[in-house]
C-alpha cells in the first residue's frame, strides 16, 4: 500500500491541478538543497530543467512509475533512503515544485547508481584502473518523461549481465533464509581438532542440518556417523567457499560454516555495488580473473570457453583491479626484475651465494637484473602483455605445481595461469596460428612479440560472492579487505583513505 505521504505526491500532481505552483523549477533550486542533503545532482538538474523548460516535468503516473522502481531498490542491497524515499514520502509538506525536484533528482541518483555505484571504486581502493561511468542521465530521462517510456529506460538501468541477476536472486535467498533465523553455531567436542569422515560424533546431526538449510544436502536424517552423504556436503559445502576440499571439518570450515546468513546476504550486496561500478567493462567476450578466488575464465558472447586456476597476489602486494585489452603475447619472455623484487628477495640470495645470478640465468643489463628465456624463467614461456598502470600481466610459470595449492596468493601482484598455451591459441587463432606453430616458436627459446588482432578485452575484478550458472551461490574470503573497506565507505560520508597504493612490481 503506498504511504499517505506519497498519496499525497500523487495528488498533487495529478492532471488538472493548477500549474500556476509548478513553474521554473530552477528558480527554486537553491531553496530545495537543503531537502536534497546531498544526495541530489544539481548539475544534473540543471540540465534536465534546462532541457524541458521552466515547468514541471512530472505527472501523477510518472510519479508512481518512480516511486515503485524505488521501493525495489532494497532488491539490489540498496537502502530506499539513498534515493530521497523518505523525503518524498513526507511530500505534503513540500509544494510542487520541490516534488518535481525531488523525483528528478531521485531518478537521477538511481540512474547513477545502477550504472556506476555509489562509490568511486577507483578512488576508494587506489589500485583500480577502471573508469567510473560518466552517466549523463539527464537527457534520457528529459526523453522518457516526455515519450511515456519512463518504466522501461528505469528497468533497463541495472547491469544486464546474468552475473548480476544471480547475485539479485542469491540476495533475495540468503535474506530469506537469516529473516527464518538462519542456522545455529556448530562447535566441535572439547578436545577435538576436526571432524574426520567415518568418525561419530554429536556434531553430526547438528552439520548435517546446518548443510540442508542452505542446500548442500538433501536431508538431515542420519545417525551420529560422519557418513558419506555428509561428507560429500560437506565437499561440496567446501568447493563454494574456496576451502580445500577433503571432507573434513575443521578450523576454516567450521569458520565458514559459522558465517551467518545475515552476514553472506551483505557480502552478496557488496559485490553487487562492485558489480555496479564495473558493468560497463564487462564485455561479453573478455578473459576475466577473480583474484578473490584465484581463477579466471575465458569468455565468447557471454559464454564460458574454459576456466582455468590462476596464482594472484599476496595480502602484502595485492593484485589491482583493471580493464583492459591484450595486445600482445611475448613468446620466451625475459623477465626484468623490479627494483623492489631484488632488493628485497635477490640481494639477499646473492649476499648468501654469490654465484646465484649465474645459476638462474640472470645478468645485470644497464640498471636491471634480468632473468634470460627459458625453462627456469619466472614468467615461464607465455606472457600475456596489456596496457595497465600498474605493470601488471598474465603468465606462464616455471612452478605449475603451485596451481594444485591451496594457498594461491602468492605473486608480487601479477597473475601466473594455469593453462598458457589454451590461452595463447585461443588469442592467436583469429591470426591462423595452430598448436605446432606455437610449439616450435617455444622450442627455439627466442624472444617473439606476436601481436593479437583484435585486442582481447581483459577484466580483473574481485569477486568475493559469485553465482555459477546453475544458481550455486559460492563466496571467497576478503583476502584484500575490499569488502570490509567499501562497506566502511557506504556507511560513512566521511572520505575513505585508499586501501592500497597503485604500484607495478611485477617486471617488464
Amino acid at each position: 500500500m503506498i504511504a499517505g505521504g506519497l498519496l499525497a505526491v500523487l495528488a498533487a500532481l495529478a492532471p488538472g491541478r493548477a500549474e500556476a505552483r509548478c513553474e521554473d523549477p530552477l528558480a527554486r533550486l537553491e531553496s530545495v538543497g537543503p531537502l536534497l542533503d546531498g544526495i541530489g545532482d544539481i548539475a544534473g538538474l540543471k540540465e534536465l530543467y534546462g532541457l524541458w523548460g521552466p515547468e514541471c516535468a512530472w505527472n501523477a503516473e510518472a510519479a508512481s512509475v518512480l516511486t515503485a522502481i524505488l521501493r525495489r531498490v532494497d532488491e539490489h542491497g540498496l537502502p530506499p533512503s539513498a534515493f530521497l524515499m523518505d523525503r518524498l514520502e513526507r511530500g505534503q509538506r513540500t509544494d510542487d515544485v520541490e516534488r518535481d525536484l525531488l523525483l528528478t533528482a531521485a531518478a537521477l541518483r538511481y540512474a547513477q547508481v545502477m550504472r556506476s555505484g555509489r562509490i568511486d571504486l577507483a578512488r576508494l581502493y587506489g589500485d583500480v584502473a577502471i573508469h567510473r561511468w560518466s552517466v549523463g542521465g539527464a537527457p534520457e530521462l528529459a526523453a522518457a518523461l516526455r515519450s511515456g517510456n519512463l518504466r522501461h529506460w528505469l528497468e533497463a538501468l541495472p547491469p544486464a549481465q546474468p552475473e548480476y541477476g544471480g547475485l539479485v536472486q542469491g540476495l533475495a535467498s540468503y535474506r530469506a533464509l537469516a529473516a527464518r533465523g538462519g542456522w545455529p553455531m556448530l562447535s566441535l567436542p572439547d578436545g577435538k581438532r576436526s571432524l574426520k569422515p567415518d568418525e561419530t560424533s554429536p556434531l553430526v546431526p547438528e552439520l548435517r542440518a546446518r548443510l540442508l538449510i542452505a542446500g548442500d544436502i538433501e536431508s538431515a536424517d542420519g545417525t551420529e556417523t560422519f557418513d558419506a552423504d555428509t561428507v560429500a556436503a560437506v565437499r561440496r559445502f567446501q568447493a563454494r567457499h574456496g576451502l580445500l576440499v577433503d571432507g573434513i571439518v575443521g578450523r576454516d570450515t567450521l569458520a565458514a560454516l559459522n558465517v551467518s546468513a545475515a552476514v553472506r546476504a551483505e557480502q552478496i550486496a557488496l559485490n553487487m555495488e562492485r558489480w555496479r561500478f564495473m558493468s560497463h567493462a564487462m564485455p561479453p567476450t573478455r578473459i576475466e580473473v577473480n583474484s578473490a578466488a584465484a581463477d579466471a575464465v575465458v569468455m565468447r558472447d557471454g559464454e564460458v570457453l574454459f576456466r582455468m586456476k590462476t596464482i594472484v597476489g599476496t595480502k602484502v602486494t595485492p593484485t589491482p583491479m583493471l580493464a583492459s585489452a591484450i595486445m600482445r603475447v611475448i613468446v620466451n619472455p625475459p623477465w626484468v626484475v623490479p627494483h623492489s623484487i631484488y632488493r628485497g628477495e635477490i640481494a639477499p640470495a646473492i649476499a648468501r651465494d654469490p654465484d646465484y645470478l649465474r645459476k638462474h640465468d640472470m645478468a645485470w643489463q644497464g640498471a636491471h637484473v634480468v632473468q634470460a628465456p627459458g625453462p627456469g624463467n619466472a614468467l615461464g614461456r607465455l606472457k600475456f602483455e596489456f596496457p595497465s598502470p600498474f605493470a601488471v600481466y598474465l603468465h606462464d610459470t616455471n612452478a605449475p605445481s603451485l596451481f594444485a595449492t591451496e594457498n594461491r596468493f602468492r605473486s608480487h601482484g601479477c597473475i601466473r595461469v594455469e593453462r598458457p598455451t589454451e590461452l595463447a591459441l585461443h588469442l592467436l587463432a583469429p591470426s591462423g596460428w595452430s598448436r605446432e606453430r606455437l610449439e616450435t616458436l617455444i622450442a627455439a627459446e627466442e624472444t617473439v612479440a606476436v601481436p593479437v588482432g583484435p585486442p582481447m578485452p581483459v577484466v580483473v575484478a574481485y569477486w568475493t560472492a559469485f553465482v555459477q550458472p546453475d544458481g550455486t551461490v559460492e563466496f571467497r574470503d576478503d583476502i584484500y579487505g575490499r569488502d570490509a573497506a567499501l562497506k566502511a565507505a557506504l556507511e560513512s560520508a566521511a572520505p575513505r583513505p585508499p586501501v592500497f597504493e597503485a604500484s607495478g612490481d611485477c617486471g617488464a
